[in-house]
C-alpha cells in the first residue's frame, strides 16, 4: 500500500507542476483530434516500483485511437511476435480494447482515465530429440535419442486482464504526444501443458501423460509510457 500512495502522490505532483503553466492562455493542441496511432510500453527502469506479479507483456502494445469527441476516445491495441528454430517454435499474441476519458482538457497537459480489457495468448513447443520411426539423422555424426519417452512438450498460456489507469498526456504539437500512466491490473492466467502426440511403443506399455492445467490470479501496479502520433486535422 505504501508503494501505491507514493506513486500516486508523485503522479499528482507531476501533473500539478507541468499543468499549472499550461493553464495560461494558449492554443489547445488536443482539440479536434480524430485518429491516432502509437506504442505503449513499460520501461525496465520503472518495473521495480513495488511488489507485483503482473506480467509486463500486458502493458506492451501498438495502439490505435479514435476520438468520438474532444473528451472521449476508443482505443484498440495489440502485439504479435514469434520465434522459431529447429526444435523450439513459440508465438505470442496480445489484443486489447478500452476507453479513454479526459478529466481536464488544458492547452498542453491533459489528465485522463483509461479502462482496458487485455487478452494474451502464448504457445511454446519443444520438439527436441523426437523423430519418426526409421528416419535417418540429418548429419552422419549426429546423435539422436530414441522417440520414447518423448522429451517434447507444448505449453499454452492464456491471460485475461482488466486495467484501470490514470494518465497525463503531454501535447508537444497538434500531432505528437507522450503519455505517462499509473494504474492497477487484475489478471487471470491459465497454463496448459500438453503431452506429446502419438501412442507409446507396444514394447514399452507406459501410460500416456495427461494434459495438466493450472490457474492463477494476480493483482498489481502497472506503469506505462506511450508515444502517439495523430493524423493532421481536417
Amino acid at each position: 500500500m505504501k508503494y501505491t500512495v507514493a506513486v500516486g502522490s508523485l503522479l499528482t505532483l507531476i501533473f500539478l507542476s507541468i499543468g499549472e503553466p499550461s493553464w495560461a492562455q494558449g492554443e489547445n493542441l488536443s482539440v479536434g483530434r480524430s485518429v491516432g496511432i502509437g506504442a505503449r510500453f513499460l520501461p525496465n527502469a520503472l518495473m521495480p516500483v513495488g511488489p507485483s506479479d503482473i506480467d509486463p507483456a500486458l502493458g506492451t502494445a501498438l495502439t490505435g485511437q479514435y476520438w468520438l469527441s474532444d473528451l472521449l476516445a476508443i482505443e484498440l491495441g495489440g502485439w504479435l511476435s514469434g520465434f522459431s528454430d529447429t526444435f523450439n517454435p513459440r508465438s505470442f499474441t496480445s489484443l486489447s480494447g478500452g476507453l479513454l476519458l479526459k478529466l481536464f482538457d488544458n492547452p498542453h497537459d491533459d489528465l485522463y482515465l483509461a479502462g482496458r480489457a487485455i487478452s494474451v495468448q502464448s504457445v511454446y513447443r519443444n520438439y527436441c530429440c523426437v523423430y519418426r520411426e526409421g528416419e535417418p539423422p540429418a548429419q552422419p555424426s549426429e546423435k539422436i535419442m530414441p522417440p520414447y519417452p518423448w522429451p517434447s512438450f507444448e505449453s499454452r498460456t492464456a491471460t485475461l486482464a482488466f486495467e484501470v489507469a490514470a494518465g497525463i498526456e503531454r501535447s508537444w504539437s497538434a500531432q505528437l504526444t507522450t503519455n505517462f500512466e499509473f494504474g492497477f491490473v487484475y489478471a487471470q492466467t491459465m497454463i496448459t501443458n500438453l503431452p506429446p502426440p502419438g501412442e507409446p511403443p507396444p514394447e514399452e506399455p507406459v501410460p500416456l501423460p495427461k494434459p495438466e492445467t493450472t490457474a492463477a490470479t494476480s493483482f498489481g501496479i502497472t506503469l506505462h509510457i506511450s508515444v502517439n502520433f495523430y493524423l493532421p486535422r481536417k
